[in-house]
């Protein structure tokens, strides 16, 4: 009996023993996979987080939305963006937002879901940036701006979202106040504007450029025609302030659009002697300062979205340009005014091509120049004038000194 007992206890103690040699086996298999799982875990986050350092050129993939295409403005800062990744190798993915901001923010959405690197932003309203910025900041994606400059307190926003590589913009103010001073100075002293939105900060911008310098020079600013947002609006608004008001000395169309339906209102009403000015210098424009029917005009800042583009490829690279201050640049792209004697070569360099070639602004991305710098761009957007793209364009062989002569340039 006795031996019998002895013979189940020691079963007993074997089981007992195997069973837990099976559960500390289980429980250390289960804190290894624990570890595992939080180890990749991380190692999955910290990839993500250093993801935008060291890819390759020919790797990445940006996206860029055009607030409405359609807009000859918007549409040619689209091909800007478009030919600066051909010439650099890279792949786009380009949306439309239709003309709709919060197609802007679902197209934001889009574009991060399908795996972009990196977005050139354009935003066409104030509201727009803290939202675009946070979402990029969500999802971890490398962001600049192009075209319209933020304001100063959501550049703030901006400058504090590590992923937010930059703008390059015009400051629109000093775009209408160009306009202002020029037609101010030609005696003109009863302006009508046709603009587009309020909330757009380029159209609001440029109309309070052009009234305060207008009027700080002698003149009145009898009315404005707000929320145009393509050549029949401006048409039918423009119709308007000028059967208002036949005593107007001086029109001025803030964008081409504007400017091409405010030219063919103006047709119309024979009645009214005024001299038009335009900002934007597309076809339509370029036409009107060689017949005359367009006084003075002034834009070609849309090389800021060349500079953008190049600016967030640098960042993907590992290369950011920062200020001296450690925050991520604010470039200001300048205006030009283009004198009626070089319409036909700015038609030629600027519009039927780019002003820039691709292997010059490969030379502002560091897998062709590595020590490209912040001053490299600041340098280049001090010197961007007519004058001095076309003299590139000499060295190039593709104008020639005879040519340049014969509108001035020397």
């Amino acid at each position: 009996m006795t031996k019998k007992w002895i013979s189940l206890i020691a079963m007993l103690l074997v089981i007992c023993m195997a069973f837990a040699a099976c559960g500390g086996k289980g429980e250390d298999t289960k804190e290894g996979d624990d570890k595992k799982t939080t180890e990749e875990s991380d190692s999955k986050e910290v990839s993500k987080d250093t993801a935008d350092a060291g890819k390759d050129v020919k790797d990445l993939k940006l996206g860029c939305n055009n607030f409405m295409k359609g807009i000859y403005s918007l549409d040619i800062l689209e091909n800007g963006f478009a030919e600066t990744c051909k010439a650099l190798g890279i792949d786009t993915m380009i949306v439309n937002d239709e003309g709709k901001v919060e197609k802007t923010v679902q197209n934001v959405d889009n574009m991060i879901s399908a795996g972009v690197d990196g977005i050139v932003f354009f935003g066409i309203s104030e509201t727009l940036f803290p939202v675009v910025s946070q979402k990029c900041q969500d999802a971890k994606i490398p962001f600049v701006c192009y075209d319209h400059m933020p304001s100063e307190e959501n550049l703030e926003i901006l400058l504090a979202n590590p992923y937010f590589k930059g703008a390059v913009a015009t400051k629109d103010y000093g775009t209408g106040q160009n306009i202002g001073e020029h037609a101010a100075s030609k005696g003109l002293k009863k302006a009508i504007v046709v603009t587009g939105k309020k909330t757009d900060p380029t159209h609001s911008a440029r109309t309070e450029g052009f009234k305060d310098a207008f009027e700080a020079a002698g003149g009145k600013v009898l009315d404005i025609a707000w929320d145009a947002s393509n050549l029949s609006d401006s048409n039918a608004k423009a119709n308007d302030l000028l059967t208002a008001h036949p005593d107007a000395d001086c029109v001025y169309a803030t964008n081409g659009d504007f400017g091409s339906g405010t030219m063919q209102a103006m047709a119309q009403h024979t009645n009214v002697n005024a001299k038009l000015y335009v900002t934007d210098l597309d076809p339509d424009v370029l036409t009107g300062l060689k017949d005359g029917t367009i006084s003075a005009a002034n834009g070609a800042h849309w090389i800021n979205v060349d500079f953008a583009t190049t600016l967030l490829v640098n960042a993907l690279l590992g290369h950011e340009l920062k200020t001296e201050d450690g925050k991520a640049p604010i470039l200001v792209a300048p205006v030009m005014a283009l004198p009626s004697e070089m319409v036909d070569l700015y038609d030629e360099f600027w519009i039927k091509s780019q002003p820039f070639s691709g292997e010059e602004l490969k030379q502002f991305v560091s897998a062709w120049k590595e020590e490209v710098s912040l001053k490299d761009y600041e340098d280049v957007l001090k010197d961007y004038t007519v004058e001095s793209r076309l003299k590139q364009k000499e060295k190039e062989g593709l104008i020639t000194a005879e040519e340049l002569k014969a509108v001035g340039i020397e």
